[in-house]
């Protein structure tokens, strides 16, 4: 009998520093992706956990001993060459282009794919992850509620056909029903296929739906938890609040 396969490692970060004005707001942080993996990050405000992120996809100057994804080096590339490698970010805030449509801002999406094969199969796909953005493709994108700027915004991202997913915060100032559905889009996106890194404040949502999740405080990774913790309060509170 054969062997079952490794799993393929997307992404690999070690040693990831990141300092703004000589101040470190990330320090030695380690941590990996694999295909089909959704990994969390969770910790207090000013941890790190936004840095760490903006780090990976080139949106701020860092330096690391790897920082690879499917086996080339990510340092000092271009934000705009790594989403054509495969990762899309979607930032903290619902960042959405308000003066456009729903469907203006989707078809913006696409145009960091790699090639067009495929694009109507993703739409459709997109579409039935989120139905309010069929419903509402030709409303002003400024005129959603912060839940459906959200959705868009992640169906956006979708639309870039990455192999990794990274989601800055994205139930932040959302109501419950709408964090309810992002999680749920969360769990749909991860199931077909798509490796997701998510950055969230809810960390108990977090832990239960993550293959693994890092705790960061004051720029390194504390602790890591997997989903059997998500119900130990106790746990949960020692690694978010250190105490």
């Amino acid at each position: 009998m054969r062997a079952p396969s490794a799993p393929e490692r997307l992404l690999t970060v070690a040693g990831l520093r990141v300092s703004y004005r000589g101040i470190a707001a990330v320090t030695d942080v380690d941590f990996h992706v694999d295909a089909g993996e959704l990994v969390g990050i969770i910790g207090p405000n000013g941890a790190g956990k936004s840095s760490t992120m903006h780090a990976i996809v080139g949106a701020v100057r860092a330096s690391a001993t790897t920082l690879e994804f499917a086996g080339r080096g990510l340092a000092g590339q271009p934000t705009e060459r790594i989403a054509r490698r495969g990762i899309a970010l979607v930032q903290e805030g619902h960042n959405v282009f308000g003066r456009l449509t729903v469907r203006e801002n989707l078809r913006l999406g696409s145009t960091a794919r790699a090639s067009s094969d495929g694009l109507a199969e993703d739409l459709r796909w997109v579409l039935s992850l989120f139905p309010i953005l069929d419903e509402f493709a030709d409303r002003q994108a400024g005129l959603l509620s912060g839940g459906q700027q959200q959705q868009l915004a992640i169906g956006r991202a979708l639309l870039a056909a990455p192999r990794l997913l990274a989601l800055d915060e994205p139930s932040l100032g959302l109501s419950p029903t709408a964090v309810d559905t992002v999680f749920a889009s969360i769990a749909a996106i991860r199931e077909r296929g798509t490796a997701v890194l998510l950055v969230e404040q809810r960390a108990q949502q977090a832990v239960a739906a993550a293959d693994r999740t890092h705790v960061l405080s004051e720029g390194r990774i504390t602790m890591t938890l997997g989903p059997e913790h998500a119900n130990d309060s106790a746990l949960l509170m020692k690694a978010y609040l250190g105490s």
